[in-house]
């Protein structure tokens, strides 16, 4: 019996293992789906509330502003009120709160704030404030070894069950190692839809386009004419664009597409940034695009791109009828796969019609590119659910909200143009590929239009940079 019981005992010791493996797993399951009820009924619950805009009277501008002490170089951009809460960390549902979403705040920090909390300072209508521990709160991705970065900070909003409910209209961060920005604290206005009626009815199936910063004194008004107007084609119906250095013409152009009702630009003033952050935040500027046009704007799509980029289906006859066809409702982004075409290779202008005036369009004259593409995120560019974004990047999408995920585009369906300055590795085998030119007749004479209502005091000539 002795040495029964001795075989027998290492089985047992097995076997409770097993069952407490298996009550562990049962009692995580358990907690997951009492978690995914909550937030069903918290979801059905949050669409009963009567939310109403706190300051319908805000014209959704904003600008770079110092956060406190000036001599430290903080500064904030905006804040979206973002009615997610499968975003949200910790939600609450109970007889004395519930969540009601979050406040989305993009600042200029440095990479490594010395502060392990931020909090929110929100401001109501009446003046009232209330401070939240932020939930999220760090640099967001692509920093590139500079002192400064581009942070995301995220505040849970939890309303009483019990008193009216306000939505706040201002919000300020505050943290320990800048103690002005607690004893004076800079707000900035909530961006919330322009149409409160948008919160929760289905994102329009518009595609917007976010442009990286306008910098450098940029001069080339054909380059930026065709590259909207190409765009168009494909289907886009608005443009965001951040002003941050430009000629008097293209100034002249960006306001001609403002007054058209085709573009919003905004004030990027972060010159005091240009040499400790990368490409003059241009990582902010992209989520603060996203979250825009999902918040404000209620559009389906954001395609996130620099002016000498061009998203390419190769398949389909349109961007847009691209997107209409293969969206399933569960991508948060379309990676388009990279691949150049040079400046510097001669000009082919076959195809320009002889009456043209503007004649030397990049998406017509270049028509030899590189042979290799590119691997995805290595300067591929993505049209993004915009609702699905929670971290975007220059490259591609770093966090997207549960139940989404990336579709990287097959090199035969659709490519991303990147119609470059200077070659990379001038000895990339090349290949010649007309694709661009199937928008050619149309993309000529909408360039020539555009210029001929901006410039008619040149008859309609856009100057090349």
């Amino acid at each position: 019996m002795r040495r029964i019981s001795y075989w027998l005992r290492p089985r047992v010791t097995h076997i409770a293992f097993l069952v407490f493996l298996v009550y562990i797993f049962l009692l995580v399951g358990y907690k997951f789906l009492q978690n995914e009820r909550l937030r069903e009924d918290l979801a059905k619950t949050q669409r009963q509330l009567p939310f109403e805009k706190p300051n319908p009277h805000w014209d959704y501008s904003n600008s770079w502003r110092r956060i406190g002490n000036a001599s430290l170089r903080h500064e904030i951009y905006s804040a979206y009120f973002d009615v997610r809460t499968d975003i949200v960390g910790s939600v609450r549902l109970d007889e004395e709160q519930i969540t009601i979403g979050s406040l989305r705040i993009f600042a200029v920090l440095p990479e490594r704030l010395r502060d392990y909390s931020l909090s929110c300072i929100v401001r109501f209508a009446d003046f009232t404030s209330q401070e939240i521990v932020a939930e999220e709160a760090g640099a967001m991705h692509e920093v590139h070894n500079n002192t400064f970065a581009a942070w995301s900070i995220m505040c849970p909003l939890h309303a009483s069950r019990r008193d009216p409910l306000r939505l706040p209209q201002a919000v300020a961060l505050t943290y320990s190692s800048n103690r002005l920005s607690h004893l004076s604290p800079t707000f900035v206005q909530i961006s919330y839809p322009r149409n409160m009626t948008d919160l929760f009815s289905k994102s329009r199936p518009t595609i917007s386009v976010c442009v990286g910063p306008v910098q450098d004194n940029y001069s080339n008004v054909l380059r930026l004419v065709e590259f909207v107007e190409m765009y168009r084609l494909q289907g886009a119906s608005h443009f965001y664009f951040y002003y941050l250095e430009a000629s008097e013409d293209v100034r002249r152009v960006l306001e001609y597409y403002h007054r058209k009702g085709l573009a919003d630009v905004f004030e990027w003033n972060v010159g005091a940034h240009l040499q400790d952050l990368h490409y003059a935040g241009i990582v902010a500027q992209f989520n603060d695009c996203v979250y825009r046009a999902n918040v404000v704007d209620n559009y389906r799509y954001a395609a996130v791109v620099d002016l000498d980029e061009v998203m390419m289906p190769l398949k389909h006859n349109s961007l847009a009828d691209y997107l209409r066809q293969c969206d399933e409702g569960r991508t948060a982004g379309f990676v388009f796969r990279n691949v150049f075409f040079h400046r510097r290779d001669s000009n082919d202008t076959f195809n320009a019609p002889a009456h043209v005036l503007n004649r030397l369009l990049y998406t017509q004259s270049k028509v030899k590119r590189t042979l290799e593409v590119m691997p995805a995120h290595v300067r591929s560019k993505v049209v993004v659910n915009a609702r699905a974004i929670v971290e975007m990047g220059n490259h591609q999408v770093y966090r997207s909200a549960p139940g989404y995920a990336d579709h990287v585009v097959h090199p035969t369906v659709g490519l991303l143009f990147h119609y470059r300055d200077k070659c990379i590795n001038c000895k990339m085998v090349l290949i010649v590929d007309y694709t661009a030119r199937r928008f050619g007749s149309l993309l000529f004479d909408r360039v020539d239009n555009t210029c001929l209502e901006v410039f008619m005091d040149r008859r309609g000539i856009c100057e090349l940079a």
